[in-house]
């Protein structure tokens, strides 16, 4: 009795930690814990004493368990142990236990022991050696090649990618200066870098030829960090990845932009000559024609009066063919771009007025707009500009339609974004399938037939609504119409 009342004196005295106590016979019956118990695994006293304690083990510890039960019965006990405890929801918990054997008169009477959950370290360590093990798995695995250098350019660390990209091996270059690898040529850019990353700066994305086994050098891009610790420099974690296809790829690009460039020049060149010399003997023709129809103006018949018209309509088809040649191929945009403010109306009804007076039969063109257009009809557009869309589009829209009964419709609208010009017709329309090809140099619908056309007019007309910013939209039905809506922005 009196052994009895001395641990319970003790389990008292241990009541006041946050340790759980317990107390269990030489049967392994636990008949004392203290009220931590409940806290710790959720089990009242009253449901864990009189149980056995292996009821409370996990079941891959049990023989562990037993096994220290029965060295402590030997009188050979293990002091420190750690064993995962049931906690009433299911869970398992990790505990540190100290326990002792209490004997009587050379008898076994049962074990006293202290336990403590370290649940949360072990989860820790767990999850550290878990980190640890999945940064060494991105690193080894990495597609570039992750380093570490020391305060005094020592490789300290690399992945197994350096073989991958330089046909070094990792033990090749661990130790070595990272000059060693270095281009010649850029030791010093190499030199400044790291002394700006022992001074803590991270250096920008920065690029340098590196050694390869081969002796070779690859075109390498580098990402750098200072790596500090209690305001130590420790060293350098780097990236360094291979970018010579880039560079090659790049260096090509380059090399064919100038080629296209000098391309371009020879073309508009080309072309504003061919267009100089075709233009001066075709303004030598017309003037000629002009001067003889009026020298024969008394005494020529209808077939000759007929013949100087079909002279004039043709220079001026050629002239103007050739000046949208050449609009069409001029690279320079800044020189085309010109915007001022303009009046919407007084711009649209010339235009309207100069679309009709070309061709040789009445055509309607109406024109409408909306009610903010005749409240504020001065907007910043580019005049040359929208007289070559307006043109251009009213001319198809005419041309195509010269069938139609109904005429013509051209709406000008203000909305949020800018001013939709909205040409409308009722003529022959475009195939679907041919729509997204429009907008082609030399391209024209195969429904056209006999109607005249250079397939020039409708890639001026892009390029000059890309030239003000502006979108263009197109919707046709066969035999039905053609809706073209082209988008200015304010």
């Amino acid at each position: 009795m009196s052994i009895q009342l001395s641990v319970q004196e003790i389990c008292d005295f241990f009541m006041q930690s946050s340790d759980v106590v317990y107390l269990h016979s030489s049967e392994g019956i636990i008949t004392y814990t203290n009220d931590n118990i409940d806290k710790s695994v959720g089990f009242s006293k009253d449901e864990i004493v009189g149980k056995h304690f292996t009821e409370f083990i996990h079941p891959h510890d049990i023989a562990r368990a037993v096994d220290i039960f029965e060295r402590s019965r030997n009188n050979d006990p293990t002091e420190k142990f750690c064993l995962r405890l049931r906690h009433k929801d299911g869970r398992f918990l990790y505990f540190d236990f100290k326990g002792h054997a209490i004997f009587k008169d050379g008898i076994f009477m049962g074990s006293i022991g202290v336990g403590q959950d370290i649940t949360a370290k072990v989860i820790k360590e767990e999850a550290f050696g878990q980190s640890e093990e999945i940064y060494k798995i991105v690193v080894d695995n990495a597609r570039d090649v992750i380093y570490t250098v020391s305060p005094e350019g020592i490789v300290t660390s690399v992945n197994d990618f350096m073989k991958a990209v330089t046909g070094f091996t990792a033990e090749e270059v661990i130790g070595r200066q990272y000059l060693d690898f270095v281009h010649p040529d850029e030791i010093e850019y190499g030199i400044r870098i790291h002394e700006s990353i022992m001074r803590g700066e991270k250096p920008p994305i920065f690029e340098m030829r590196f050694l390869k086994k081969s002796g070779d050098y690859l075109q390498a891009e580098f990402s750098t960090t200072p790596l500090f610790y209690n305001g130590r420099f420790l060293g350098t974690l780097g990236i360094g990845r291979d970018i010579s296809e880039k560079k090659k790829n790049e260096d090509n690009l380059k090399n064919a932009l100038i080629k296209e460039k000098q391309l371009n020049e020879l073309k508009q060149h080309f072309i504003s000559m061919v267009s100089h010399e075709f233009k001066t003997p075709l303004f030598l023709i017309s003037g000629t024609a002009e001067l003889l129809e009026k020298q024969c103006k008394n005494t020529a018949d209808n077939k000759s009066r007929k013949g100087f018209k079909t002279i004039k309509e043709n220079v001026m088809r050629i002239s103007n063919t050739l000046s949208d040649i050449t609009l069409l191929c001029d690279e320079k945009k800044d020189n085309i771009f010109n915007p001022s403010s303009l009046d919407i109306i007084n711009l649209c009804t010339e235009i309207i007025k100069d679309v009709t007076s070309e061709f040789s039969f009445d055509h309607i063109i109406n024109f409408s707009h909306c009610a903010e257009i005749s409240s504020h009809s001065k907007y910043c557009l580019d005049a040359e500009i929208m007289r070559h869309i307006l043109i251009n589009l009213l001319n198809n829209a005419v041309k195509y339609s010269t069938e139609a009964r109904q005429p013509v419709e051209l709406r000008v609208e203000s909305v949020e974004k800018g001013l939709y010009f909205i040409i409308s017709d009722h003529g022959i329309g475009i195939p679907e399938n041919e729509l997204k090809k429009l907008f082609q140099n030399f391209m024209r619908a195969s429904n056209v037939g006999k109607i005249p056309g250079t397939g020039i007019g409708l890639a001026i007309v892009k390029k000059f609504v890309d030239i003000h910013g502006g979108e263009i939209f197109i919707e046709s039905v066969l035999n039905k119409g053609t809706k073209v809506s082209v988008l200015i922005p304010r």
